[in-house]
């Protein structure tokens, strides 16, 4: 991928991954609605909601440093690991959607971790490479296909949800998982076939792994997001039992609000990318996680309707958008040639941080109330910004692009 690449080949590539991103986020939002209505379903409790989602981050977590090294290594065959990861997914929920008892939802939501866990390394390293003069704003542009997945999703899923079962929507998924995977192998393909392989051993990667966790810097950047990360899987488990159970919002309802959580995103996400490679990555994200600290303690006080609604909206502004920018930081510091090993070793760590955060917060729920839940990752979202804001960082090198 170090070759000249043509600068319509640039665009093909960000074109296919931010589509090939939204597919994965449809399936990833879309589960959030259905978690409601498989509590009810299964009379799960508190803890056991969260270890879903819980169980999702470990196994996504482990995977995702191994499918960051292979994209470095193989890069040839970047395109089909690229569609492995949306196949892999659509069955997982089929798995998912004959599971009879909670360990069968485990262990169906642990393969779902790891199909997810085989998109970003491969992608996001890809437009590293590709994009290296406008490194934030094309990561932000990718951040930007989720926010579609996202938003679409929930809307349909909960319209779903008002006339099919729970499982049958689980089940539906699978065929239009294979189409999409189909049409991002053969689509990207020629792409990927450009581009040379690494010519340095397998031995040589794994120094440039040891040098990369040996970077004070580096781990400093993976404890901030990883805390970051904390919050945000909270959120995405929490926000819609309350919205259920709480709030005695519908499934559509729920929908509508995951929705909100993301659209706005679209917008602000390209432009906070763009911000990043202008001013600097630490400027972006200390003020920004600070604003959704605040907004997110506010929740216990906004009442349903308008109030509500215009909280979630401001959330949704940096909600998912920063989660670019904090790997764009990761790459400016890892430096070339290690690009999606360095996207494995920020999203692994963020999957396994969140892992236990869920849990935490089931616990604190089922000893209080689902609100408690928001006060916990306000004050996780107060610690990432304060993590972020004693990070020694410089400003983004300027970096010319390959073409």
């Amino acid at each position: 991928m170090e070759d000249a690449k043509p600068a319509a080949g640039r665009r093909v590539a960000l074109g296919g991954l931010i589509a090939g991103h939204a597919v994965i986020h449809w399936y990833q939002q879309s589960f959030f609605v259905i978690l409601p209505e498989i509590a009810r379903s299964l009379s799960l409790s508190p803890v056991q909601i969260g270890g879903i989602t819980g169980f999702r981050q470990i196994a996504g977590g482990v995977v995702n440093l191994p499918a960051g090294l292979l994209s470095d290594t193989f890069r040839r065959y970047t395109s089909f690991l690229l569609a492995i990861s949306i196949a892999w997914i659509g069955l997982a929920y089929v798995i998912v959607g004959f599971a009879p008892s909670y360990p069968f939802v485990l262990i169906g939501m642990a393969l779902v971790g790891i199909g997810s866990s085989l998109w970003h390394p491969p992608a996001m390293g890809t437009l590293a490479r590709l994009w290296a003069d406008r490194r934030g704003l094309a990561l932000s542009l990718h951040g930007t296909g989720a926010s579609i997945g996202d938003t679409a999703a929930p809307i349909a899923v909960g319209a779903l949800l008002v006339a099919l079962e729970w499982r049958d929507v689980l089940k539906l998924g699978f065929l239009p998982g294979l189409f999409f995977a189909a049409a991002i192998a053969l689509g990207l393909r020629g792409i990927y076939a450009q581009g040379k392989e690494r010519k340095s051993p397998s031995g040589s990667h794994l120094r440039a792994l040891r040098g990369l966790v040996g970077n004070f810097r580096l781990l400093t950047l993976l404890l901030a997001g990883g805390i970051r990360a904390m919050g945000q899987m909270t959120i995405v488990t929490f926000l819609p039992i309350y919205l259920r159970e709480d709030l005695g919002y519908s499934s559509a309802g729920v929908g509508l609000y995951l929705s909100l959580l993301t659209f706005m995103g679209m917008g602000s996400q390209p432009v906070l990318g763009w911000l990043s490679d202008r001013v600097g990555r630490k400027p972006v994200l200390v003020p920004s996680i600070t604003l959704l600290s605040i907004l997110v303690f506010l929740i216990i006080w906004a009442k349903p309707g308008y109030q509500l609604t215009l909280l979630v909206a401001a959330m949704g502004l940096f909600f998912y958008a920063l989660g670019s920018i904090v790997m764009a930081f990761g790459m400016d510091i890892a430096g070339r040639d290690a690009e999606s090993t360095t996207v494995g070793l920020i999203f692994g760590s963020n999957l396994i941080f969140g892992a236990a955060s869920p849990v935490i917060a089931g616990a604190i729920v089922g000893a209080t109330e689902t609100r408690m839940a928001f006060v916990y990752v306000a004050a996780l979202q107060l610690l990432a910004a304060l993590a972020f804001a004693l990070l020694p960082a410089r400003r983004p090198a300027t970096v010319k692009a390959p073409m």
